[in-house]
């Protein structure tokens, strides 16, 4: 099952790059959970998130188009709410860009579409109202995701995801 998700999204290089970075401003935005080692629950984050990648490659495009509605419905409200508290932000908004793009593989999309709702489920692994640690989860959900899907997020998302935010 793995290869043929990698065969379809998976591409080395930019996801690679972007997990870096994420994982850098992840280690030092939730340094407790990192103290002693990476946390079980982050364990727990990322094999979610790789399921999630694993659906993803079994979703119809009308099973997507359902999930994308939800995050449609969701999702800038919640970045506005909470955007001061994560340091994936800009990966999070490229991410939502990515998605929207239909130019973007489905299962690329799928796989973000289903990383953006866990993003916006307020009962996760590490709960959201924790604050900045209740988000530490979500960041390694997304991180998976990203890797797993590689170039599928775009200079051009990450520009609109700039431009978005109030940059550039």
């Amino acid at each position: 099952m793995r290869n043929r998700i990698e065969t379809f999204i998976f591409r080395r290089g930019k996801g690679e790059k972007a997990l870096a970075k994420i994982q850098t401003r992840a280690e030092k935005a939730y340094a407790p959970l990192y103290k002693d080692g990476r946390t079980t629950a982050l364990d727990r984050a990322e094999e979610l998130a790789r399921q999630r990648v694993e659906e993803a490659a079994e979703r119809t495009e009308a099973e997507f188009e359902r999930d994308e509605a939800k995050v449609e419905a969701n999702f800038w409200p919640k970045v506005q709410r909470v955007a001061r508290q994560i340091p994936f932000l800009e990966d999070l908004v490229a991410a939502y860009y990515a998605m929207r793009d239909p130019d973007a593989p489905l299962k690329a999309r799928a796989a973000l579409a289903l990383g953006l709702l866990y993003f916006l489920w307020i009962f996760d692994i590490i709960p959201d109202f924790l604050g900045l640690i209740g988000y530490a989860d979500d960041g390694t959900v997304l991180t998976t995701i990203i890797l797993q899907v590689g170039g599928a997020i775009t200079d051009e998302h990450r520009s609109k995801a700039r431009k978005a935010l109030g940059g550039e």
